[in-house]
């Protein structure tokens, strides 16, 4: 088949101009290097979806016989296409075809991704790549859709999503909270894997392809799940995040809801209600003080079980509470308070 690259890279919009440029270089270098044998673009600008601040996913095919030979030309050869900040070559985790990844940075801001395969690769079923150069007229654009995500799939991207609020969890009781972030960021990246699968989008890129393919999804609901350092927030974030990922299933085909991992869903709820908010109180705390009618309902920050504060007049709150829960309940009030944890 005929691939006219030169003519695709022209018709681009005027918002691409920045990235026209190191299209035609890069295809230049294709024509000039005998031993690359095929250039594709995907993702946005494949698509046709990409704007000013999109980089260039690219991939080029080299003869297998000369792949370091070729590999290195390639890599001066995109160091040239524009005005360079820096490049960076390695391997791309879990990839285990023979390959190099070239990131490439640029001063005007745009960016080049690019990856370098053997010409064997089948780098049509690639989904929505542009053959912008094969002068061997190899590569065969797929015609069947991509596979459909298997219930297998969906199971996995939600037990890791489980596994990332249990975490969460375990870190905000080790008063971690940089860690608890992290872990509830990788949990509402599951959490967009299968919120664009109920959405039928391809789900690989989870937030990204449903900005792209479906903008209209993002539920308000997800705001909920964006916290700071602030442990009760990150604490509140989780809780949310465990909720929509829990009811994920209502909104996904019967066979990969089935599949979801339901057992440590309902554990993993459970066991983040079990947390008091730091800084906060245990309910039995708080009955005490909604009963004084006085006080409000002040705890210490770091102190254990959120014990309460002395009063304005320097009372002791605690030892109050313990009296009245004694009288009004037959027995002493055990910390870490059973009812918070239920």
């Amino acid at each position: 088949m005929d691939h006219d690259g030169r003519a695709w890279i022209a018709q681009l919009p005027h918002e691409l101009d920045g990235q026209r440029p190191i299209l035609d270089r890069l295809l230049n270098l294709c024509e000039a290097v005998d031993g690359i044998r095929w250039l594709v673009i995907g993702c946005s600008v494949g698509r046709g979806a990409g704007d000013g601040l999109s980089d260039l996913d690219v991939a080029v095919g080299i003869r297998e016989g000369a792949f370091p030979a070729i590999a290195a030309e390639v890599r001066r050869g995109v160091d040239r296409l524009g005005d360079l900040v820096e490049s960076f070559q390695h391997q791309l985790p879990g990839v285990t075809v023979t390959h190099e990844r070239i990131f490439a940075q640029f001063a005007d801001r745009c960016q080049v991704d690019l990856v370098i395969f053997p010409a064997s690769v089948e780098a049509g079923a690639i989904p929505g790549v542009v053959v912008l150069y094969d002068p061997d007229g190899c590569i065969v654009i797929a015609s069947e859709p991509p596979a459909a995500v298997t219930p297998a799939q969906v199971r996995e991207w939600a037990f890791l999503g489980w596994c990332a609020l249990a975490d969460l969890g375990k870190y905000l009781r080790r008063q971690s909270p940089w860690e608890a972030l992290a872990r509830l960021g990788e949990a509402r990246d599951q959490l967009w894997r299968l919120w664009a699968v109920a959405l039928d989008v391809p789900s690989r890129y989870g937030l990204t392809s449903i900005l792209d393919f479906a903008p209209g999804g993002v539920p308000a609901e997800m705001e909920a799940t964006v916290a700071d350092l602030d442990p009760a927030r990150l604490l509140s974030a989780g809780q949310a995040l465990a909720a929509l990922l829990a009811d994920i299933g209502r909104r996904l085909p019967a066979d990969q809801a089935a599949a979801l991992p339901t057992a440590i869903a309902r554990y993993i709820v459970a066991d983040l209600a079990s947390i008091t908010p730091p800084g906060g109180i245990c309910p039995h705390r708080q009955a005490y003080l909604d009963a004084m009618g006085q006080w409000g309902a002040p705890a210490r920050p770091d102190a254990a079980a959120g014990r309460l504060v002395p009063g304005p007049d320097g009372a002791d709150r605690e030892a109050a509470f313990r009296g009245w829960y004694l009288v009004t309940q037959g027995h002493e009030h055990a910390d870490p308070c059973q009812a918070a944890r239920r």
